[in-house]
């Protein structure tokens, strides 16, 4: 199955660019798809994004067609062909 995963800011930069597509085994979940993504795009994808949790919540949102996965179920929330994954990192100042 063919995952969109798009971004901005600084992880865009990681990914070298705004929209890529994954492709995935069905019965994927959110979790795999980052796993794959840290070992596409290294060390500094996994700083920016991941932890031992699956996400860093202080640090990125994610959404998975439109829906923040905190409210949905996490990164164990299965993902199907087409779906939309949307990072974004939390902007903060003042």
């Amino acid at each position: 199955m063919r995952i969109q995963v798009r971004s901005v800011l600084d992880i865009a930069k990681i990914l070298t660019g705004r929209k890529i597509f994954v492709d995935l085994p069905e019965q994927s979940t959110l979790r795999e798809l980052l796993r794959q993504m840290t070992d596409i795009y290294g060390r500094e994808f996994y700083d920016a994004v991941c932890d031992e949790s699956g996400y860093r919540a202080n640090k990125v949102a994610i959404l998975v067609n439109g829906a923040n996965i905190a409210a949905v179920g996490g990164v164990d929330i299965n993902l199907k062909d087409g779906d939309d994954v949307l990072i974004l990192p939390m902007i903060s100042g003042g």
